[in-house]
């Protein structure tokens, strides 16, 4: 495992390189070579430096030189090459992650690639002509565990020879080759790269990528670019060559399609948890509570009734819209519609088979060839196929986790499920027609969805996920990934990833992509609205404040507006101006209770306490017999000088249940403005003895008040004795 100091130097030398000052890189290169004698590497790091050394001279003589920027990319790459390099060797030593060991059992081994590929193309082969014959799962294991061994290679192939990679891309291009060795060729390099930056697999990718490979290659191909690029921005801007190269993404309208689809894709995977948090939290206890509610109405439904009708019945839907759950379920329904995955949670539990123990089978494509597939075959495997086979329903390791448990079943439980299953077929071709319709490349789109859960399961649920560095850690910023920046850059993405953050409540994500609308489009005022509620969700008031009141000179009228504002005045202490804002918004809804609480807090904070009261009568009106507005009304007739009011509304409230130590505490303030001594006494003794409340309590409280009960006539210091001798009662 490499110590501190070592993360520490290699960290500094990137940083150096990224500032492209060489000579101290060199400079500490050269020891750490060395110190691992490596040959091989201080060789290249020689002949590098001696390179650059010819370029300074042929630089100070003056000689022009087109390829300068060139050579000088292809130096720096080389020096983050072996920067790398030097730090993976001290990470294998003895490191327990998988990687390290993965890599460990491949140098002992030290199988060529050449050889690996020979292998699995021969087994392939064996095991298409079994499968022809009626064949042996045997042969079938045999070609699945060399695809296994191959992806383990191909992910730890860093440093490998050019020609490696270019056998690779070649074999990817073989028609003859099967779709689930090509696709796990690239979630290895992908792998790999997201570990240590491999500027030779990033070559390979995009020589994939432009061989254009089919709709579902070049889905996978361009996912794991991204990914790449999202991991290794400073590399691909470091990197003249590379970044030439993806530059020229920037004139196709085909890729930015296909980029807008994966960018969407990844952004929706960042709801997931949400999205299961939801289920788990919200939705399955609500049903829970439901259930034997549910189970007696089963027991009133007739044998011979049809149960069918049950979906129509009132009372069915009655019975989900207890504690919201109809809303619940509609707004998971609207999520899955979007392309929100609802899949994850009901899987999740399914990933502890011994087949996901295997880094390279959480990629894998389903296949029901699977020599771990091969369920006995019964009338229902047929149905199984179907709903497997289906683009879009499930991703591949959820497909494989389904398989496995009709493995586990009983073959009279299997046809159960399948029967259930078989009424719903319909309706799932049904949704997936019209998926379809509404994508011009629905193949292309469906594997994008397909491959990015399966990427985001296998980070989220491995059994040694914290191995890897979780993409998925952070909401994805597109705007900071190289060349992609550029090419999304146009309102329409811009407004819908913006729109697809705001609207699920990741207000930080959304700010920037709004904000950056707004500069291009200084009249929409609905947009000014919508980053004033972010400013407003992120604590920061006055910028909020700013936003509304921008968006208030087109909409002066908007209720909606008038309350956020009113709102982060009153959060802001300015209590006049929220007392005016509210006193608007009561205009065009003179009958609203929190408006009508909500000024008359207002108002009492500024001093208005007559204005208070009025508005806190007008509530008692809309809404009679509430204890907080009686509070309301009491406390607001004590402040403008009517104790016996305020009196009769705490006399109320202490009959009520629900009164409080603060009750007993407000009513003996009346009753002392009023001059019963005994009475206010007694009320604060009451106050003190009430659930732990305490003579610490008291004072805490009454010293609070003391301001106000100043104003009204108070004398402190005789007010003093009194509570001496309530201490001396108590």
């Amino acid at each position: 495992m490499a110590s501190d100091n070592a993360v520490k130097l290699y960290n500094k030398i990137n940083s150096l390189l990224n500032a492209r000052r060489l000579h101290e890189s060199f400079s500490l290169l050269g020891p750490e070579i060395a110190s691992q004698s490596d040959p091989a590497l201080l060789d290249l790091l020689k002949r590098q430096e001696d390179t650059y050394k010819y370029m300074l001279h042929y630089l100070v003589e003056g000689f022009a030189d087109e390829g300068r920027e060139r050579m000088l990319s292809e130096i720096v790459a080389t020096l983050f090459f072996i920067n790398d390099s030097l730090l993976r060797n001290k990470t294998i030593i003895d490191s327990p992650d998988i990687y390290s060991s993965t890599l460990r059992f491949e140098r002992i081994r030290k199988v060529s690639l050449a050889s690996r590929l020979s292998d699995y193309r021969k087994a392939e082969s064996m095991a298409i002509l079994a499968k022809e014959a009626g064949g042996q799962n045997q042969i079938r294991k045999d070609a699945d565990d060399k695809l296994l061994a191959l992806f383990s290679y191909i992910w730890t192939m860093f440093g490998s020879s050019s020609d490696d990679y270019k056998s690779l891309s070649e074999a990817v291009k073989d028609p003859d080759l099967p779709f689930q060795f090509k696709s796990q060729v690239i979630s290895a390099l992908m792998l790999g790269c997201l570990r240590f930056f491999d500027r030779k697999a990033m070559e390979c990718l995009l020589d994939i990528y432009d061989s254009d490979p089919g709709p579902k290659l070049s889905a996978r191909v361009i996912v794991a670019l991204v990914f790449i690029m999202q991991a290794h921005p400073k590399r691909i801007e470091n990197d003249s060559v590379l970044y030439a190269r993806i530059s020229l993404w920037e004139d196709s309208i085909i890729i930015y399609r296909q980029l807008r689809e994966v960018v969407m894709s990844i952004i929706r995977s960042h709801d997931t948890e949400r999205i299961s948090n939801k289920m788990q939290n919200e939705v399955f206890p609500e049903l829970m509570k439901l259930r034997p509610e549910i189970l007696n109405k089963l027991k009133n439904v007739s044998e011979n009734s049809d149960l069918e009708m049950l979906d129509i019945n009132p009372e069915w839907e009655e019975l989900l819209n207890k504690n919201g759950l109809g809303d619940k379920l509609k707004e998971l329904t609207e999520m899955q519609m979007e392309g929100g995955d609802i899949m994850m949670m009901a899987f999740s539990n399914l990933k502890s088979f011994p087949f996901f123990n295997s880094v390279a089978n959480w990629f894998l494509p389903f296949f029901s060839e699977h020599n771990e597939i091969a369920y006995p075959t019964l009338e229902s495997a047929g149905m199984f196929n179907e709903i497997l086979d289906m683009e879009g329903v499930m991703c591949d390791s959820d497909k494989f986790s389904f398989a496995f448990s009709l493995n586990s079943m009983p073959e009279s439980q299997r046809k159960m499920v399948a029967e259930r299953m078989g009424s719903q077929m319909a309706q799932f071709k049904e949704a997936m027609a019209d998926r379809k319709l509404k994508s011009s490349v629905p193949e292309f789109d469906n594997e994008v969805t397909r491959y990015v859960r399966d990427i985001y399961r296998f980070f989220k649920l491995f059994r040694k996920k914290e191995d890897f560095t979780d993409p998925f850690e952070k909401p994805f910023d597109f705007s900071s990934v190289p060349v992609i920046k550029n090419i999304l850059s146009d309102s329409e993405i811009l407004n819908l990833v913006g729109e697809f953050y705001f609207k699920r409540g990741y207000y930080g994500e959304a700010l920037p992509l709004l904000s950056k609308l707004a500069d291009d489009n200084r009249e929409d005022s609905l947009l000014w609205e919508k980053i004033g509620y972010c400013y407003n969700a992120s604590g920061n008031l006055e910028e909020a404040m700013k936003w509304y009141k921008r968006a208030e000179l087109v909409h002066p009228d908007s209720k909606w507006l008038l309350k956020k504002i009113a709102l982060c005045s009153r959060m802001l202490n300015k209590f006049d101006q929220a007392a005016q804002y509210y006193a608007k918004a009561l205009e065009s809804d003179p009958d609203n209770y929190h408006l009508l609480m909500s000024a008359g807090h207002c108002m009492l904070e500024s001093g208005n306490s007559i204005g208070a009261v009025a508005n806190y009568y007008h509530a008692d009106y809309v809404k009679p017999g509430k204890t907080s507005t009686w509070r309301a009304i009491a406390w607001g007739e004590l402040l403008s000088g009517d104790a016996k009011k305020s009196l009769e509304y705490y006399s109320r409230i202490l009959e009520k249940d629900d009164s409080n130590a603060m009750d007993h505490l407000n009513s003996g303030h009346a009753n002392y403005v009023l001059g019963n001594l005994k009475e206010a006494a007694e009320c604060y003794k009451r106050s003190a003895r009430n659930n732990g409340f305490g003579i610490k309590g008291l004072e805490k409280a009454i010293a609070e008040d003391m301001p106000e009960l100043e104003k009204l006539g108070v004398n402190p210091v005789e007010f003093n004795l009194l509570i001496e001798k309530v201490k001396y009662d108590i």
